[in-house]
């Protein structure tokens, strides 16, 4: 790639240095002949500078490496007690200066507190304060969705319930229906005993619209898609394309986050009332090949067993949590992803252990609240 060479433009007048930097300022080109113009000046006025102000020519182009001079520059010049002005350089390279300033910053406050209290990691605030600041921002940038003034995509969300919904009906599949044929061969081994083998579809029916269709989804989609969503996240983070997308002023919950919040969310009740329909197909196998009924007496009675139609809802309200919680997790995972791959598989293990272990958390809690609340 053919450019114009960069150059440094260095004068110094009553303690004031001048630094104009022209040229093309880019990876591609070298910075061996600029960088000995650079530090043979400062040799020349060391001691009676104390004061440098930096200024970028409006016709040069830039990348990283601009900013890892200017960078250098002033570390170079704070050793000589030398101050840095860039106040003249544009308000792109200022900001970008200013959000390298503020990352070092923060890490270095981090490692010194760290050091000063070995014990504060160990701080219910420090543990749980990250995981509200990510709800608050969520909801947040879900407000913002309404009033259009969102950074979401429209087909991103599109594609997340694609991913969400059709690409998990195999395995959906089988694991409903392995589940409705499980509890009715386990239903029928105690029901025949009373010589009620019939009501091993108002067992099957009602177990799965009420826990186990429920249940079972938000398991596979925490095993399958919360993972993948901590996967992919925490790999975007190792390779810093999180970074770019604020250093470009897109909000990464807003364009990472939210589709896949949402599409779990939209589409695990969907796939609840699916596997419900599947696990009851389950059932209907072993009532109609192994204990001979014949389809239209168990069809009959799994219509009877589920005539409340709140054994329905509830399951469907327990999936549309299990999807908040799943999406949630997994994206908060794999966006305090550390900086290396065994980090990486840490969050997508931890991922799928808190998803599980909520899940069963507030299935419990679920219960207990519609039980005192008279619905059972």
């Amino acid at each position: 790639m053919s450019g114009v060479p960069r150059s440094i433009e260095l004068t110094a007048d009553q303690g004031k240095a001048s630094c104009r930097l022209s040229g093309d300022w880019l990876q591609l080109h070298s910075s061996a002949s600029a960088w000995e113009e650079w530090e043979g000046f400062w040799r020349r006025n060391e001691g009676e500078v104390r004061q440098c102000v930096f200024s970028l020519d409006v016709d040069s182009r830039w990348d990283s490496s601009l900013l890892l001079f200017l960078i250098a520059s002033r570390s170079k010049l704070a050793e000589g007690h030398v101050s840095a002005d860039f106040s003249e350089l544009p308000p792109k390279v200022r900001k970008l200066v200013d959000f390298s300033d503020a990352r070092l910053s923060a890490g270095k406050e981090a490692r010194q507190s760290s050091d000063k209290n070995p014990w504060a990691l160990a701080h219910p605030l420090v543990v749980f304060a990250p995981i509200f600041f990510f709800w608050g921002k969520w909801v947040i940038a879900l407000l913002k969705v309404p009033m259009g003034k969102s950074f979401m995509r429209w087909r991103d969300l599109l594609e997340a319930c694609r991913n969400c919904g059709a690409s998990a009906l195999p395995i959906v599949t089988l694991i409903a229906f392995l589940t409705g044929l499980t509890m009715a061969f386990v239903g029928s081994v105690q029901l025949e005993k009373f010589n009620a083998t019939i009501y091993v579809a108002d067992l099957v029916s009602l177990a799965m619209v009420r826990e186990m269709g429920a249940l079972m989804v938000a398991i596979v989609m925490a095993g399958r898609t919360g993972a993948s969503f901590a996967a992919e996240l925490g790999s975007m983070k190792i390779r810093e394309e999180i970074d770019s997308l604020r250093t470009f002023g897109i909000p990464a919950l807003d364009f990472l986050v939210l589709p896949r919040t949402i599409g779990l969310f939209i589409m695990t009740p969907v796939l609840t009332l699916y596997a419900d329909v599947v696990g009851m197909l389950g059932g209907l196998t072993v009532g109609v090949q192994v204990m001979e009924f014949s389809h239209l007496h168990y069809v009959e009675q799994t219509q009877s067993a589920l005539n409340n139609m709140w054994e329905i809802y509830s399951g469907l309200i327990k999936s549309l949590a299990f999807g908040l919680i799943i999406g949630l997790v997994g994206c908060y995972k794999g966006m305090h992803t550390g900086d290396d791959s065994a980090s990486l598989g840490r969050s997508v293990t931890s991922s799928v252990v808190t998803s599980i272990t909520l899940i069963v958390v507030f299935d419990a809690l679920f219960e207990v609240t519609f039980s005192l609340l008279g619905f059972r």
